[in-house]
């Protein structure tokens, strides 16, 4: 698709890499002047960057539904990140303003309705969060990646694109591998739980291990084992070669696995959005679940995949076909639908 090179779109999103991946994925196809706003403390900034994008940070607060004194301070960063936003809109100027999600673009959302200008947040998950309730009501449109979540927002603001996700790579070896993730940040009781599965699976699968940037005390000392703390550039590439992906059931990494037709083992963030995500998945084939500490049952689990081939395929054909196609296709139409 072509698109007017001067035209100016505002990225926001960040604090983990969620809320990034399905925005870059768009921007990588779309033709425009970027400017991508994120947290200070995230790790976004570095991937923005190594796409080519300018980065711009602002504070960011958190609302919690819940008692704690972080919520007066965080009161105080967000009359901050206000302000902030509205001098990077003012002087940036764009066109439109596109998010994903997350606490860093509700402030931003919010500054851009009062300059009149139109903002379109996508809803990642199967049930939405408060960051993205808080910016529904001055979003122009809201597209989902599921028809499911048409009924979470008004009937007509909500557009299905389907999830935007990064290009396709292929698998260039033939030696087993399993990918393992935590998410874009890592996570030590994820880590810690499957470090009792990891010897067994290097017997017989080559283990990339994505442990977190605070994490990577917790690398095994194993053949056929290899650790990484973060992963800047090349994560899609990585994820191509596995045969089976054990991560968290964030969406931005789901979809990367439904589009390269991967086997996907899930074990959610407990207590989160992220079990609904899983459920729903699992309810319909598509992958496997596994509530983090369930040991017997991810032992169960493991000992039918790991050497049936067409139980891989299966799910990984299960996935693929769950996510509506062309994603980035169908969110660029919806942008040039706002513009016009």
């Amino acid at each position: 698709m072509k698109q007017d090179k001067h035209k100016k779109i505002l990225l926001v999103g960040g604090g983990t890499l969620g809320s990034v991946s399905p925005l870059l994925a768009v921007a990588n196809k779309y033709s425009a002047d970027y400017l991508f706003i994120g947290s200070h403390q995230g790790p976004e900034k570095n991937m923005v960057e190594a796409a080519g994008l300018e980065f711009k940070s602002i504070s960011s607060g958190k609302l919690r539904r819940y008692w704690s004194w972080s919520n007066f301070v965080d009161l105080f960063k967000l009359k901050l990140a206000w302000w902030q936003s509205i001098f990077l809109l003012v002087k940036f100027k764009p066109d439109i303003v596109l998010t994903s999600g997350s606490f860093v673009a509700v402030p931003v959302a919010w500054a851009a309705w009062l300059l009149r200008i139109p903002v379109i947040v996508h809803q990642q998950d199967i049930g939405v969060g408060l960051a993205n309730k808080l910016m529904a009501p001055v979003a122009k449109k809201i597209s989902v990646t599921f028809a499911a979540s048409k009924n979470l927002f008004k009937a007509n603001k909500v557009v299905v694109t389907g999830n935007p996700v990064r290009v396709d790579n292929k698998k260039t070896t033939d030696q087993p591998t399993i990918v393992i993730t935590g998410g874009g940040l890592g996570a030590r009781d994820f880590n810690q739980f499957l470090a009792e599965f990891i010897p067994r699976l290097t017997e017989t699968h080559k283990i990339h291990h994505i442990l977190g940037t605070k994490n990577y005390d917790q690398a095994l000392a194993l053949p056929n084992y290899q650790p990484y703390k973060f992963i800047e550039q090349g994560m899609i590439n990585l994820l191509a070669q596995a045969d089976i992906i054990i991560s968290r059931a964030g969406l931005s990494l789901t979809t990367e696995a439904a589009a390269l037709k991967k086997a996907l083992i899930i074990i959610p963030i407990p207590d989160s959005h992220q079990e609904d995500n899983a459920k729903f998945f699992a309810q319909h084939n598509a992958a496997i679940m596994v509530k983090q500490g369930s040991s017997q049952i991810l032992a169960r689990y493991l000992d039918k995949l790991l050497p049936n081939k067409k139980f891989q395929q299966v799910l990984g054909e299960n996935l693929y076909n769950l996510f509506p196609k062309n994603p980035v296709d169908k969110y660029i139409k919806l942008i040039e639908d706002v513009l016009k």
